[in-house]
């Protein structure tokens, strides 16, 4: 398998993001990483050869509604390529 790539500013930041806090909601990595569709840039990423999980929790909306955001984290073998990418190994 080729090793990860980061193919454009976007995804750089998401990399960034995951290694620095860990575990990114999907809210917060939009923001992030400046996306309207995470879900999207995540699926880019695994394409481009990075592998993720994506951990759902259980939280209330301020409508009292259950709803189950994403939380994102890098594998250890992508982190630790990550780490070395992104400059914070």
């Amino acid at each position: 398998m080729a090793d990860p790539v980061i193919r454009t500013s976007r995804q750089r930041r998401a990399i960034q993001a995951l290694v620095k806090y860990g575990k990114v909601s999907s809210r917060d990595l939009g923001r992030i990483a400046g996306v309207l569709n995470p879900p999207e840039l995540m699926a880019a990423l695994r394409r481009n050869g990075w592998h993720w999980s994506c951990e759902l929790i259980e939280v209330l909306d301020r409508d009292g509604n259950i709803c189950r955001p994403g939380l994102y984290s890098l594998l250890p073998e992508s982190l630790e390529e990550a780490k070395k990418m992104v400059g914070m190994a």
